[in-house]
Formats: C-alpha cells, sequence, structure tokens
C-alpha cells in the first residue's frame, strides 16, 4: 500500500473585498473574495476539498453563512481554519472557534 504525501503549504483567505486586500498587504497571497450577495459555499467546498491548503482565514460572516460546512471540516486536521472580523467588526458570538478548541484540547477555558 502506498502512501501519497501530500506537502500543505498554502495559506489562503474567503473573504470579502475590503478584508482581502487587507490580507494581500500582509503578504498572503491567495486570497479569495466572494461578491457581494453570494455566501462562498461553492467557493469554501472547494478549498476545503483543496490537499495544499494548511490555513484557511475567513471573515466571520461566511463562517456564519457556512457554519454547518465548517463544523464538519474543523472535525478533521487539515486545513486549520481561523475566524477573522471583517469590515463590519467582531460578532458577537456565544464562544469563538479558537476559544472551543482551547477548551476541547486542553480542557481549560482561556479568555480569547
Amino acid at each position: 500500500m502506498s502512501h501519497r504525501f501530500v506537502e500543505r503549504s498554502r495559506i489562503v483567505g474567503l473573504t470579502d473585498e475590503m478584508t482581502s486586500l487587507g490580507l494581500k498587504l500582509a503578504g498572503i497571497k491567495h486570497i479569495y473574495a466572494v461578491p457581494e450577495g453570494d455566501d462562498g459555499r461553492k467557493l469554501l467546498t472547494k478549498l476545503l476539498q483543496d490537499d495544499s491548503v494548511a490555513v484557511l482565514i475567513i471573515t466571520e460572516k461566511y463562517a456564519e453563512m457556512n457554519r454547518r460546512i465548517l463544523e464538519r471540516a474543523m472535525l478533521r486536521p487539515w486545513p486549520v481554519i481561523v475566524e477573522i472580523p471583517g469590515p463590519e467588526g467582531k460578532m458577537e458570538k456565544e464562544e469563538s472557534a479558537l476559544k472551543s478548541l482551547v477548551k476541547n484540547a486542553l480542557g481549560i477555558e482561556l479568555d480569547i
């Protein structure tokens, strides 16, 4: 049985136009701006299936629109999914995904 080695090396972003510009200025090369009125579902699904993606940065707005897809994706080790605020600012949620990951992994609660 041969195992295929996959090099996960890309950091990608799924954001709105304004946030994509900021990420490009920060040096992230693979940014996908979701057109206004689109939920980004097709693109998100495609990125989650791409074996080269190590980190997926997604704005909270699109993360909320696609919560079910992201919850299933977070059960796998790759890609690491990072939610960031968009131009509308930080969304108030019960618990951030990062806080939940730390709580599940370490068994302690951090104020993030």
